[in-house]
This record gives C-alpha cells, structure tokens and sequence, in this order.
C-alpha cells in the first residue's frame, strides 16, 4: 500500500507541474543578431566625438543577412557632417578587430529610424524574426537587447570591451502598453525594461526571440518612489521602410501567449484537489494499524535548548545616488548602479538632464557609475565640450575613469552645474 501511495503522490506533482508550465526563458540566439553600430564624427577634418547604438539584422530565416535597423538619432551626425559624401565613419562591430562599414539605405528622422546595409551578405550574424506587438501581449515578459555600456566610454575607459556578443547585455521587464504617441502618430511599446543610452537601436524581443519593438527613448521621475518608464518602437514603423526599400523579412504570426494566471491557478488548484482526494481515499482503504503500546511513566524529556544568541542579520545593501544642486532640478536624486549613468542635454540618452541652452553643459557630457564591491563611484568624462570638474576645480582627463568617494562632488563646465555622488 505504501508503493501505491508513493505513486499517487508521484502523479500528483507530475499533475502539477503539467497545470504549472515552466516559465519561458530569454532566446539566447538573439544575441547572434546585434551589433555594435559606431559613429566618428569629423568636423572639417578633425575628429569632433563619436556615436554609438545598437543594431540588429533582418533577412530570411536560413540566409545570411545584410540589412539591420538601428534608430535615427544613433546616425543623426553622421546625416548632418554630409553622410557618405563627409568625412565622418558610419562602422558596424563584429568584434573589436571585426568591423565592417555600413551604409545608409533609408532613415526617418520623423520615425527615428533607420535602415543600413553592409557591401554584402554576412554570415558572422543571424537574422530576427519581426512580430507585430498587439495588446494581448501586456503584461508578458520582454527582453531589450544591446550595448548600453559602450555608449558611455572608449577602449580607454573599458580595456576589456571587446565590441562582441559577449559585451551585449539583456534585461528583462514588462509589456506595460501599446499606444499612440501624441504629436508623432508613432506606435510604440511602453515597458519597464531598463535601457540606458547605446540600447538605442537594439530589439526588444520577446520569448520567442522575435522583434516586437526598437528600444529608443526613456522617461524617468522621481517621486515617493522611482519609476522607470522606457519606449520602444513598434515594428510596424519600421515595414514600410523595409517594404518601400525591396528587403526581406521573417514576420511571424502572433506568438502563443501563456494562459493568464487565474486560470493557472483555478486549473492547479482543480488538478491539486483531485488528486489529494484519490491519495485520502487510497490511505483510508488501508488497514487499520494496532496502535502502539503506551510508553511507560517517567519525567517528560527536556526541551531543546534555546541558543543563547542568534546571529546578526546581513546589513542590508545600500543604494547609490546621484543629487543635482542644479535649481532646475529641485534637489532630486537619482538612482544608479553598475551601468554609467549619463548626465547631459540630451533627453533620449541621458538619464539627468539639463535644459537645453545651460551654460556648460554638453549634449552627452559625463558618466557615472556605483561599484559596490570597492564602494567607490566612477565618473568620466564623455570629451565635454566644456569639461567636467572636481570641486578643488581640476578638471578631468576625457574618457579616462575617476575614482570618487561617497558624499564628493564634481560640476559640469559651470559651479552652477554641481553633483553629488552619495550613498543612501
């Protein structure tokens, strides 16, 4: 009878986990599809600063791909130093000694996107699968893909960036909503995933690895509590550019979407009580036992002992910041990590932002980032037009990482434009 029991038991947990479906996990094959997408800016022959983003491949399944979509505004200086008749270097990266150049077949400045092609076919890279986004998809799990770090520092700042999949990083969120965006007419994906600047361009997929979006701008607020806001482009925008241009494409059909959660769990539970019924049933079938003998008088056994201390609690993980002294910031802090966090003019890459026209500040002006294995904050330089300064007034090498220390501050071109780096 015990056999019996144990094979109810083994029925039910089999049961259970056919009611509870494993959760769908990142496609890793897209990240055979990315790549680095690199601008040189040159200004009557000098080198004036760089650009980078994100791109990703489209083509048929089985054939080696040539064409990749990026956004607009990864490119926009390339555009505006004269494109392919200027001096200034449009480049995809394979890898860091694996580069190739690109050129522009069709961009909307409107749409903020783009369409590049390489001299031929390539089969370092594998093409994506479009998907048009449609409303049954909120609240499924999306996955943005691409390059945020390399779009805040050079070799210099990052010797060991080697501008391959291995640098591409994924992270994971939320389809929030599909909407219309007021003033453009543009379709785009809200979501919580975290995109920081040189996301721009890169696919968000997803767990079907299919494209249902290109990650191109967000918002953050801070209030009672942060939250992250992030838009992608639906790839209905970018169709009509592949179409009117004669590019292949994979689109699939709306993926299988998992059942909502309340019919998993009305399913489980139903699966659940039924076999607990058949295990009841089964064990009141069995024989009655005798029942043991009593066990002799005696004194009581003595409680466990108590331990005489228990240990300390871990002390919990502190969250970095930084606070702008700026008035047309009002005091806020903002969150950081790992990642460089850009400051500038610039609302589509930086996450603190001035106003446009403030004195000393650059588009793209500097980065920093939290490591909380040494508790030190690093902050560089992005080749500010006006420099980035310590508060003694020394001014920072460009592009080369300084180490700060929680509670020190640095300003931007101007005093009026200073930052504090803390710990809260």
């Amino acid at each position: 009878m015990k056999k019996k029991v144990v094979c109810l038991l083994s029925a039910l947990l089999l049961a259970v986990s056919v009611a509870f479906p494993a959760a769908a996990a990142f496609n890793r094959d897209v990240l055979d599809s990315v790549v680095v997408v690199y601008v040189e800016i040159y200004n009557d022959d000098e080198l004036y600063g760089y650009a980078t983003g994100t791109g990703f491949f489209v083509g048929e399944s089985g054939k080696d791909p040539q064409y990749l979509v990026t956004n607009y505004h990864v490119l926009e200086y390339y555009v505006a130093t004269g494109g392919g008749d200027g001096t200034s270097l449009l480049r995809v990266f394979f890898s860091q000694d694996d580069i190739e150049e690109a050129y522009v077949v069709e961009y909307s400045e409107e749409k903020d996107l783009a369409v590049l092609r390489l001299s031929k076919p390539t089969e370092k890279r594998r093409p994506l699968t479009l998907e048009a986004p449609t409303s049954e998809m909120v609240g499924s799990t999306v996955y943005a893909v691409g390059y945020p770090s390399l779009a805040d520092s050079d070799q210099v700042a990052n010797p060991n960036t080697r501008f391959g999949t291995e640098d591409a990083t994924v992270t994971t969120g939320s389809f929030s909503r599909l909407l219309v965006q007021s003033g453009t007419g543009r379709e785009i994906i809200q979501s919580d995933t975290a995109v920081h600047g040189g996301n721009s361009g890169g696919p968000l997929v997803n767990d079907a690895g299919h494209v249902i979006g290109i990650n191109t701008f967000g918002i953050e607020s801070n209030g009672t509590e942060i939250e992250t806001i992030n838009y992608a482009l639906s790839v209905n925008e970018v169709i009509p550019l592949l179409d009117r241009n004669s590019i292949a494409y994979d689109l699939a059909t709306a993926s299988n979407l998992p059942l909502p959660l309340p019919v998993l769990l009305a399913i489980g539970a139903a699966v659940v009580i039924a076999a607990a019924v058949v295990v009841i049933l089964a064990v009141r079938g069995r024989r009655t036992a005798p029942a043991p003998a009593p066990a002799a008088a005696g004194p009581a056994p003595a409680p466990d002992p108590v331990p005489a201390s228990m240990p300390a609690p871990m002390p919990a993980m502190r969250q970095a910041y930084v606070r702008s002294s700026s008035p047309q910031h009002g005091g806020q802090r903002f969150p950081i990590g790992s990642q460089p966090f850009l400051i500038g003019r610039d609302p589509s890459s930086c996450s603190l932002v001035y106003r446009g026209g403030t004195p000393g500040v650059s588009s793209r002006h500097c980065s920093v980032s939290y490591n909380a294995d040494t508790g030190e904050f690093l902050l560089t330089d992005l080749r500010s037009t006006y420099g980035t300064f310590l508060e003694n007034g020394q001014r920072l090498e460009p592009g080369v990482p300084f180490r700060l220390q929680p509670g020190s501050v640095f300003y931007l071109g101007e005093r009026d434009n200073s930052v504090r780096v803390e710990l809260g």
